[in-house]
């Protein structure tokens, strides 16, 4: 996991946020029902508040280490869910989810 985090922008913490993307963009969650680092029940308040399509999975933190088959089929779903406005000209929810396989 380490090898693929990246170093964040000091961008992150100087530039204003006008509007939350989850306010107005739709949303996928995934919960770790056995999660020690995030409070189970406040994972099910972001994603509630977020109103985000929300799997569970009985997991620790790195759910998507230890379910890959759950986490590949929540990013299909974002994916080919995408409005076709927020693609390319000509794209479909099936293009975006192409050039990440």
């Amino acid at each position: 996991m380490a090898v693929s985090q990246v170093l964040f922008s000091l961008d992150s913490f100087t530039t204003p946020v006008k509007t939350a993307a989850w306010k107005s963009k739709p949303t996928w969650y995934m919960m770790s029902t056995a999660d020690h680092s995030i409070n189970p029940e406040q994972e099910r308040m972001m994603a509630k508040r977020a109103n985000a399509k929300t799997i569970e999975v009985n997991s620790s933190h790195a759910a998507y280490i230890s379910h890959p088959k759950e986490t590949a089929k929540l990013i299909e779903e974002a994916a080919t869910s995408a409005p076709i406005n927020s693609l390319p000209e000509g794209r479909d929810g099936a293009f975006a989810l192409q050039r990440f396989r």
